[in-house]
């Protein structure tokens, strides 16, 4: 089946092309957000050839496809015709249940479209640390400091990232957003609230503040404006509304972020940065429990709800020793398990699938091992999850750390190094977690299949 064939045939089984709303995709996964999820033959979807799985989190119906998800995505925006995340409708909640999940993907939705870009910068910043390293550069003169901007500036405008993202996620008006971030990283404002006489405005009390690599503050703020805007657009006269509405829209909510919504999101912020850093606090048993779990959260669609956190640490303390750490652990754990697999099967298909397996997961997509080999004959998923914690402990025990926002993977396996060491620290931890999987997988053994 081509990918042309395929992608017809997934929207045909969903109820058609009339039945999606938007079609968006991730690294392995082609999201479908359908008008009625009745309509959906789940099942149909996942007998087809290429389909390794359907996921239904957040709304979407998620077709796991591999590496060959973008040139699938490809024909099927040929068909359907939405080909941005600005076009996503976002679904209303239909009980009290659904509330927690739609906020989820709304947060998620707030960073995933900005990740390559959070990716490409945070290696601009590993770049300038190698240079100086290898006696290239200098730490501190102009261009190690020029580089080192470039690839920070990212993460200092967090705000700006957030807001483009959240208008387009809930159809808002983007340069509104925009202006939005804007107020609160000027620098009159900064120096307001920072100086040493104390600011007011209208006679209330401004919070000292810093809204630099901050996200909360705009998700709440685009939210609100989102309502606000909404009013203004039914109650404004028409002949006025082409200043009206944005001007009253500002003069409404600017204030409430600064005065209400951003000391209580970066208080919020506060609070969750200092649940990570009571998590750090655990040391290699926090990285080796994250690991272990890391396989789960990919099976129900969350995984990536540890974006805000990770992006939140980068912007911080500059690292992540926890979270993509741990994700190298659990998908070199998955290649473990599919090449135990691999060697031991006597089905020479269960053999192909399982050997290439072994490779996606090593490269980062573990999809095809998860879905394809190890969920599917049980006790192999059960040993990649043990080898999971047990690599995520080593890894942790030996301090590693995640630098940049990069696929944990036996390509970027050399960055996750502890500060001051040997990037050999990255592929001992790649090979702890990979050998421990694969002789607890090969030992546990599995209920083979026949071949046909």
């Amino acid at each position: 089946m081509t990918n042309k064939d395929l992608a017809l045939a997934i929207i045909e089984k969903v109820g058609g092309k009339e039945n999606i709303s938007n079609v968006t995709h991730c690294v392995t996964r082609l999201r479908l957000v359908l008008k009625n999820a009745d309509q959906a033959d789940v099942e149909a979807v996942k007998g087809l050839e290429g389909v390794i799985n359907v996921v239904i989190s957040g709304g979407q119906h998620q077709v796991v496809l591999g590496p060959i998800v973008g040139d699938v995505y490809e024909e099927a925006v040929k068909v359907v015709g939405v080909v941005t995340p600005a076009t996503e409708e976002v679904a209303q909640p239909k009980s009290w249940k659904d509330i927690p999940k739609n906020v989820l993907d709304f947060v998620i939705s707030c960073f995933v479209p900005a990740i390559p870009v959070f990716a490409g910068a945070g290696m601009i910043k590993v770049l300038a640390v190698i240079l100086s390293t290898v006696g290239v550069l200098q730490m501190g003169d102009s261009t190690y400091t020029l580089l080192n901007t470039i690839g920070d500036a990212i993460f200092y405008f967090l705000p700006f990232v957030v807001a483009i993202n959240a208008a387009n996620k809930l159809k808002v008006n983007p340069m509104l957003a925009l202006a939005l971030a804007a107020v609160c990283l000027h620098p009159n404002f900064i120096s307001l609230v920072n100086g040493e006489t104390p600011a007011t405005f209208c006679g209330i009390a401004l919070s000292a503040a810093d809204y630099s690599a901050q996200a909360i503050p705009m998700m709440f703020g685009v939210w609100l404006l989102k309502y606000v805007d909404k009013f203004m657009q039914k109650v404004s006269p028409k002949i006025l509304s082409v200043f009206l509405v944005s001007m009253v829209d500002l003069l409404i909510v600017a204030p409430i972020i600064i005065l209400v919504v951003g000391p209580i999101s970066i208080a919020l912020n506060n609070v969750i940065f200092g649940a990570c850093a009571g998590m750090m606090s655990w040391g290699w048993i926090a990285v080796g429990i994250n690991a272990a779990l890391f396989p789960l959260m990919v099976l129900t669609g969350t995984h990536n709800a540890s974006i805000p956190l990770i992006i939140q640490m980068f912007a911080t303390i500059g690292y992540d020793p926890i979270f993509l750490v741990s994700g190298l652990a659990a998908n070199i754990a998955e290649a473990g398990a599919a090449a135990a697999v691999a060697v031991k099967t006597k089905n020479k298909t269960l053999k192909s699938t399982a050997s290439s397996a072994t490779v996606s997961a090593m490269l980062g997509i573990t999809e095809p091992a998860l879905y394809g080999v190890n969920l599917r004959l049980k006790r192999p998923f059960i040993a990649m999850m043990i080898g999971s914690f047990i690599g995520g402990c080593f890894c942790g025990l030996i301090g590693l750390q995640a630098p940049a926002f990069a696929t944990p993977s036996l390509i970027t396996c050399a960055l996750f190094v502890p500060q001051g060491k040997s990037i050999l620290f990255g592929f001992l931890g790649l090979i702890v977690s990979f050998v421990v999987t694969f002789v607890i997988a090969f030992i546990m053994g599995f209920e083979d299949i026949k071949e046909n």
